[in-house]
């Protein structure tokens, strides 16, 4: 197996794909009213590392992201992985977290973590820093006692090929950004296929989730049996428009009237 480089870091692997398909311009996360680009999503994650490393966090260090789907989210799990220490991912309104050198989650919590709004008011004075060598076996995330790889999200976007995502689609993910599959769904999706993701941390029911669609325009839905079994006992409320395929992550498939109520295809990974 080849040594430590910088080239296996999951953070430099993603900024490179951007470099290499010209993609810094484009929107890659929409999150209310505001759009980020995925240039602006690779710069803000490189001074987050630097904040970081000034912190005393270094590669191999855990850092617990108990945060909503928002920017900070990405940066922090991105600058976490660019310094080679592992993001732990953790639902922000939960009363235990895992053991960790630092933990980034909402203020009153904890003394001496740190806050969304220390960390954006800290990342125009800091530096951008280089990413850390590692291999692509090096722990670069987890969530409890499941860890995932520097190597792994590239994997996990190369089995969604074949459905097709295109540069010019919104995506919105059932599944929230601190669960494993959200985090595929809206962090790594956008950023390997050079689309756009929609940050939410709002609630799942049916209405929210069809509101969301077209409020952010959203041409594919990443969901899972459970939410589509929902769908299926309560009714829609309201269109999905204008979605153009929803994806189905679960060992059932979805109920046969699904299709017809999404206006859209189904397909199961």
């Amino acid at each position: 197996m080849p040594g430590p480089s910088p080239d296996a870091n999951l953070a430099e692997v993603l900024s490179r794909w951007t470099d290499a398909f010209g993609w810094a311009d484009r929107v890659a996360f929409l999150c209310g009213d505001d759009l980020y680009t995925h240039g602006e999503v690779h710069r803000g994650a490189a001074r987050v590392a630097s904040l970081l490393l000034s912190r005393g966090i270094g590669p191999g260090d855990r850092v617990v992201i108990a945060l909503p789907g928002s920017m900070e989210f990405v940066w922090a799990f991105l600058g976490t992985v660019r310094i080679g220490a592992v993001a732990m991912l953790a639902d922000p309104e939960a009363a235990e977290l895992p053991p960790a050198s630092l933990v980034v989650r909402a203020p009153g919590r904890r003394p001496g973590d740190l806050t969304p709004a220390e960390l954006a008011a800290a990342m125009p004075a800091a530096r951008a820093a280089p990413p850390y060598p590692v291999r692509p076996d090096t722990p670069a995330y987890g969530q409890y006692t499941a860890m995932y790889a520097h190597g792994d999200p590239e994997q996990a976007y190369l089995a969604m090929e074949s459905f097709g995502l295109r540069e010019n689609d919104v995506l919105f993910s059932v599944p929230k950004t601190y669960d494993p599959v959200g985090l595929r769904n809206t962090i790594f999706l956008p950023l390997f296929s050079g689309a756009s993701a929609v940050l939410d941390s709002g609630q799942r029911s049916i209405r929210v989730v069809a509101e969301r669609v077209r409020r952010h325009r959203a041409s594919v839905l990443l969901s899972t049996s459970a939410f589509f079994t929902r769908l299926a006992a309560e009714g829609p409320r309201g269109t999905f428009e204008p979605l153009r395929i929803a994806v189905s992550n679960g060992a059932t498939p979805p109920p046969s009237r699904i299709e017809q109520w999404l206006g859209c295809p189904v397909v199961t990974p």
